[in-house]
């Protein structure tokens, strides 16, 4: 593969990392939503053999607060991935083959794995990944990758 080829690809992939972040802290987000829900069922008593109601009260505003800690965290996560997102989407939009094109959606918007892309298109893997080289060989020409 060229130079230019793995840079577009690295381009391509520049978000990977951040969409696994943002998936992650989702599900904490989630799980924190959960507990707080439980939490309001068990107002009185938190299972805590302590049923002091002041001190279920403390302990509730506390995961309050880690909640919306979490909340505004993910929310500034998305708010990046979608600005970089749209950048990417732009460059796709660029390719003048649509089978190229999709192809590029899949991967690097969907997040497809390459097997799935096969099923989809219903072609060989290995036109696929014909198709994903000369996909990187014009989106490196659109990227000005040298």
């Amino acid at each position: 593969m060229k130079q230019k080829c793995k840079r577009a690809k690295e381009w391509l992939n520049r978000n990977f990392n951040e969409h696994k972040q943002l998936d992650a802290d989702r599900r904490m987000l989630e799980i924190m939503s959960n507990r707080l829900q439980s939490g309001v069922a068990r107002y009185e008593s938190d299972g805590s053999e302590c049923h002091d109601p002041d001190k279920s009260r403390g302990r509730h505003e506390d995961a309050l607060l880690d909640f919306s800690a979490q909340k505004a965290k993910v929310e500034k996560e998305e708010r990046r991935l979608v600005s970089e997102m749209a950048k990417t989407r732009s460059a796709i939009s660029q390719l003048d083959d649509p089978e190229l094109s999709a192809l590029a959606t899949d991967r690097y918007i969907n997040r497809l794995r390459w097997e799935d892309i096969a099923k989809l298109e219903h072609i060989s893997p290995a036109q696929v990944y014909r198709n994903h080289l000369k996909m990187l060989e014009k989106m490196a020409d659109i990227l000005k990758f040298y």
